[in-house]
């Protein structure tokens, strides 16, 4: 990529606006300094048509802010949830600043991604069934589960105007699917090299499918109540088990099905290490409103760590943060869950360094 001038959006905002104020006000994690920042389409595939043209699918969009003064080894990569879309690490729902903008504050290089079939990385006849659906807020107010002193505007109604602004973002166009995901994700990490994948909700579907693509380039998995986050329990719809499509040694048996191991399912006696996840730091993160229980947790660190990966997990309310939700980076309070989260990150990127 090249090089730009160190660049201050504080600034440039006063030379296009004058003394007016902005229309878009924010700013809470301070001054954004970037050396860079732009977009690109990676991961794309074309094939030749017998006119001499080339029809191209499958692209995922990324956006990328770079600050002037990069305190972090590795980037990191942001993977939304299902139905969102990039800009869900981008904005909140009334205007403040975003987890992006403060991990880019705090000197990471932040790549944000739209998942094929979401936001700008367009969805195609060959994704899902082809079925073209309406946002709705109903499955955002289910979801985002915060106390209402957390979440802007009060309890998180169907009605709620954050509520609605969330579902904004929405995709209505078919998914392409984790697997198509997991690939442009890993073509992205060919282009900017290892990197800490930050995943959300149905994001992990992909994102924990990358290092069995490109183990090389993935310092570590953040998951906030991801998909996936135990890889022996069924899938979406009841499809099967993330680990059935992971290389093992030994190889997990055709009829594989998890065995109950006081509560939690996980590999039976004769337990599969996953190759290309040996070591790998994978922190499993839930809040206190969300979708995964304290005891969900353990399980998933239990889970990775009997398959070799170097599981942790954090409740978030060990770390003060109570009564929110599965949407806690719309929240009144995502400040601080933002700078729990750069933590987090710092300690991948501590393990990876030992």
């Amino acid at each position: 990529m090249k090089k730009k001038v160190p660049y201050s959006f504080a600034a440039a905002s006063l030379v296009t606006i004058g003394l007016t104020a902005p229309a878009f006000a924010g700013g809470e994690a301070g001054t954004l300094e970037l050396r860079d920042a732009g977009a690109r389409f990676v991961g794309y595939t074309s094939e030749p048509k017998q006119d001499g043209s080339r029809d191209v699918r499958n692209a995922m969009f990324v956006q990328y802010l770079l600050p002037a003064e990069r305190r972090h080894r590795y980037p990191v990569v942001m993977i939304h949830g299902g139905g969102g879309q990039g800009t869900d690490w981008l904005e909140t729902p009334d205007g403040r600043d975003s987890w992006a903008d403060y991990f880019v504050a705090d000197g990471w290089d932040v790549y944000v991604v739209d998942r094929p079939g979401h936001g700008r990385s367009q969805s195609n006849a060959s994704c899902g069934d082809g079925a073209v659906g309406t946002a709705n807020s109903a499955i955002i107010s289910r979801l985002a589960t915060a106390d209402a002193d957390v979440w802007p505007g009060g309890e998180p109604t169907p009605a709620n105007d954050a509520v609605i602004g969330w579902t904004a973002s929405g995709t209505t166009a078919p998914y392409c699917g984790d697997a198509l995901a997991a690939q442009t994700i890993s073509a992205l990490l060919d282009e900017i090299g290892p990197a800490i994948l930050l995943a959300h909700s149905a994001g992990g579907g992909s994102t924990f499918r990358v290092p069995e693509l490109n183990a090389d380039n993935v310092v570590g998995i953040i998951a906030f109540e991801a998909a996936g986050a135990n890889p022996t329990a069924p899938g979406f719809g009841g499809s099967p088990a993330l680990i059935t499509n992971l290389t093992g040694e030994p190889a997990l048996p055709g009829d594989f099905a998890a065995a109950d191991r006081d509560g939690c399912m996980m590999q039976g006696d004769d337990p599969s290490r996953l190759v290309h996840y040996a070591d790998l730091p994978i922190v499993l993160v839930a809040a206190e409103r969300g979708l995964a229980s304290h005891d969900d947790l353990m399980c998933q660190e239990a889970v990775w760590d009997q398959a070799g990966a170097d599981a942790s997990y954090v409740w978030l309310p060990d770390r003060g943060l109570q009564g929110g939700g599965h949407f806690a980076m719309a929240q009144l309070d995502t400040a601080e869950y933002a700078r729990v989260f750069i933590d987090i990150a710092e300690s991948v990127e501590a393990a990876a360094a030992e």
